[in-house]
């Protein structure tokens, strides 16, 4: 199998107690249709040079054919891990006021930081998250309390954090990459094209408009699933 010029062969493991900047970040919150993903990626100051020299930064900016390139690159030298969420789970979620689509999101970073900690106990790290919220110092305290991570300082959230940082943007291909290996297989299991799974895609929203009420690719909680009202049927007067 060849191999990629932007993958290069797998070089000698980081030792046990060098530092690491842990990048976490999620794809698929929005769409309609198949699972939201969550992953972390954690970089060495070598890993930090090597994907400024690739240029890794916020998925959403970067080809496809590219992007699942530097995935697989980042896969393979980095400790990483992910968590996918299927639409069932994201809609109880949603239907339940004191959990809601943030907490269930902040459920999962928590643990794929616990994850990070279980398998770095002896490496000083710090831990950046692309906050889905825009008050990010309670974000930090809930994250902190729920992953038992022993350091607020060293624990950080910002906004668009895979715009700025990295190990958030290498995170954040990880997690692009496997959300599209799903649907991709979601495809193949359904036998049919539906699209990218976003409201704006006319494939998507065909799938949905055909699909039974418990078919579980399907966020049902989203408003694009939600019958439109009597009044929106209704002209305005002029």
């Amino acid at each position: 199998m060849s191999r990629s010029p932007a993958i290069k062969p797998p070089r000698k493991q980081p030792t046990p107690d060098e530092f690491r900047y842990a990048g976490v970040d999620e794809a698929g919150r929005g769409p309609v249709l198949g699972p939201m993903v969550i992953a972390i990626c954690a970089l060495t100051d070598r890993d930090r040079r090597w994907c400024a020299t690739h240029n890794v930064t916020d998925s959403k900016i970067i080809p496809p054919g590219k992007r699942d390139k530097l995935a697989e690159a980042l896969r393979e030298r980095c400790w990483h891990a992910i968590a996918v969420i299927q639409p069932p789970e994201i809609d109880e979620a949603v239907r339940n006021r004191s959990v809601t689509l943030n907490g269930l999101e902040i459920k999962y970073m928590a643990e794929l930081i616990k994850q990070f900690h279980a398998a770095h106990p002896d490496s000083p790290a710090e831990i950046m998250v692309d906050a889905p919220v825009r008050k990010t110092m309670p974000f930090r305290s809930l994250l902190q309390y729920l992953s038992g991570w022993p350091d607020i300082n060293s624990l950080k959230a910002e906004n668009e954090a895979d715009l700025w940082h990295r190990h958030v943007g290498a995170a954040s291909i990880i997690a692009k990459a496997e959300r599209e290996r799903l649907m991709r297989e979601l495809r193949e299991t359904l036998g049919r094209d539906v699209g990218c799974g976003y409201a704006h895609d006319p494939l998507s929203i065909d799938y949905v408009h055909a699909a039974a009420k418990d078919d579980p690719h399907v966020r049902w909680t989203w408003m694009t699933c939600k019958p439109p009202e009597p009044e929106d049927f209704m002209q305005p007067l002029l």
